[in-house]
């Protein structure tokens, strides 16, 4: 078994040990610790990538910043240092579902007792203490709340519910259901091939900033359930949540007033990127990916905090979405406006490798 270990509150504590860091998983995650930290000490004490994937070996995880770090297969690494690992390596899980594959790693014999870390742990482990829900002294962002509903499919009854709740919090807000009715998904190749493909979700991650760019408000993604008023959140002049591992997501919530430079700036990344791959693929990286590794590039921490960049605040997952994505512990406070309700792991299995890890259950010990 590795041995995980949850004694890190930060990446500054990771870069503090005397082993090199291996970060095992070559995906969306990798990319952004490596945008967030490679410069900030990250490149000393990084040796490479590992991923299981055996045609990654040999070929390049890329980041923004110019960054590239060489990747080599697990059956590579496992094969070319053997019983070294342990003594010479630190291993960071950087995928978002991290822990099936803390029960996966523990079947190689030699990676038995190795020092393991999961990011998403290490950056929610220190609660983000006191803050304020306003950053000014009067409200900004109008009272308007925006959702998009696209496709042929009805609304299910639990959605419906949410929006139900949206209306007992906030009632004195306007409302507003974009579909194909009242706004072109057609205007840019990414929505146009999202709609195509009929990938709605991805559809919407452009219309939600352009939407708050012309009219200013809050949006929602309608498995968003609110459990307080959103009134504070109008004393800002954007905002929006953070989740698991420190990544943003605009679906919790994303709000701002009309006209606000981020917005803008936002969409222009997705103008530069297609759905339709030339291979034949869909880009299925997340919004989170591209909100986050924007506001990376603006100074964004990649930890759950509060912080205000680029005149955007950046919420506790505690604030939006306190029930962890997945599996981990929730984070309940009384800052809870809202809960996204997007929870598509089983978190009996989590859970279980969860419990060993706080119970510090090592090769050694189990």
């Amino acid at each position: 078994m590795l041995n995980v270990r949850n004694d890190a509150d930060s990446m500054g504590h990771l870069l503090g040990l005397s082993k090199k860091i291996v970060l095992y998983g070559a995906g969306a995650s990798a990319r952004l610790i490596l945008q967030a930290f490679y410069h900030r000490g990250l490149q000393e004490r990084l040796a490479f990538i590992v991923d299981r994937n055996e045609a990654l070996h040999h070929t390049w995880c890329e980041a923004e910043g110019d960054i590239r770090v060489e990747i080599i297969s697990l059956g590579h690494f496992l094969g070319q240092f053997g019983s070294r690992i342990k003594e010479e390596f630190t291993l960071l899980i950087t995928p978002f579902s991290a822990m099936w594959i803390v029960e996966e790693l523990d079947r190689a014999a030699l990676l038995d007792g190795v020092d393991t870390y999961i990011y998403p742990l290490v950056t929610g482990k220190v609660p983000p203490g006191a803050f304020s829900l306003r950053s000014l002294g009067k409200p900004v962002i109008p009272r308007r709340l925006h959702y998009i509903w696209i496709g042929d499919n009805a609304m299910s009854e639990d959605d419906e519910k949410n929006i139900e709740s949206w209306r007992k919090f906030c009632p004195d807000y306007e409302i507003i259901k974009w579909d194909e009715s009242n706004y072109d998904f057609r205007r840019n190749a990414y929505m146009r091939e999202a709609l195509e493909q009929k990938k709605y979700m991805y559809a919407t991650d452009y219309a939600r900033k352009d939407i708050l760019y012309r009219y200013g408000g809050i949006y929602l993604d309608t498995d968003v359930e609110l459990l307080k008023p959103l009134d504070d959140l109008l004393y800002n002049e954007a905002f929006i949540g953070i989740e698991d591992g420190g990544q943003l997501n605009s679906g919790s919530g994303l709000g701002s007033t009309a006209g606000h430079p981020a917005m803008l700036e936002m969409m222009e990344v997705y103008r530069h990127i297609r759905f339709a791959l030339p291979d034949g693929k869909c880009n299925t990286k997340y919004n989170t990916f591209y909100e986050t590794s924007y506001m990376i590039g603006k100074g964004y921490e990649l930890e759950n905090r509060y912080q205000k960049v680029n005149g955007v605040v950046c919420l506790p997952k505690e604030v939006l979405m306190p029930e962890s994505v997945i599996g981990l512990y929730d984070t309940y406070t009384e800052n809870t406006l809202a809960n996204h309700k997007i929870n598509p792991y089983d978190k009996t299995g989590v859970r279980k490798v969860l419990k060993r890890i706080m119970n510090g259950t090592t090769a050694e010990t189990a």
